[in-house]
């Protein structure tokens, strides 16, 4: 039985291209308000960025709950693959959420985990319709000394997830290549490689 509290997205930008916001420390560098007026997907604390965000994504409920305060009031779409979350709280729309097979759901009230919440996101965007997808902030290793373009992030600081996260990207690449969708990574010197790296100039608007 279908769980009526659960979304199915719809293809709001059919033909388009989205651009999805990663939390990697280069993000940093990037002016966002270049991207007022695109289609643009902010994954995690990326919400922070700017309120004219079209969506926001999470996977992790753990993040939810050090965010929701603030998430209630940002005035943008918010999706989640967090199904326990779905009845509670009515202003999320909640999708649910396979762990494998790895890469891109065709169905569209189903988003594939991807093991981490940017490999989800870019299925929410396949979703939507997009034919290609421009990432930013993906980049898969720490610079610096840090991992995440904020600093906020309470997640150990010994823990390396980037080879857990990367593992699903070939699955990603596959099925995105099969669906004609075309994905670049506009992050120079990301370790995520199986989508082509471009400069960022060469995407912005």
């Amino acid at each position: 039985m279908a769980n009526k509290n659960l979304w199915i997205a719809p293809k709001i930008w059919p033909g388009a291209t989205c651009f999805i916001l990663g939390g990697g420390p280069s993000l940093a560098k990037i002016d966002i308000e270049r991207l007022h007026g695109q289609h643009v997907i902010a994954v995690n604390n990326a919400y922070q960025l700017a309120d004219w965000i079209d969506v926001m994504f999470f996977g992790d409920c753990r993040w939810f709950s050090w965010h929701q305060k603030e998430l209630i009031g940002w005035p943008g779409l918010k999706v989640s693959a967090c199904e326990s979350l779905a009845k509670k709280h009515k202003w999320l729309r909640v999708m649910k959420k396979r762990n494998s097979p790895w890469g891109i759901s065709t169905n569209p009230a189903l988003l594939t985990w991807n093991l981490n919440s940017g490999g989800c996101a870019i299925n929410l965007a396949y979703h939507f319709g997009v034919k290609k997808i421009v990432l930013l902030g993906f980049d898969m290793r720490a610079i610096d000394g840090q991992k995440n373009w904020h600093v906020d992030h309470k997640d150990s600081p010994n823990k390396s997830p980037y080879e857990r996260f990367m593992k699903t990207s070939p699955s990603i690449k596959a099925d995105l290549d099969r669906l004609s969708v075309e994905c670049v990574n506009a992050t120079p010197g990301s370790a995520l490689r199986d989508f082509p790296i471009v400069e960022p100039e060469e995407v912005l608007p």
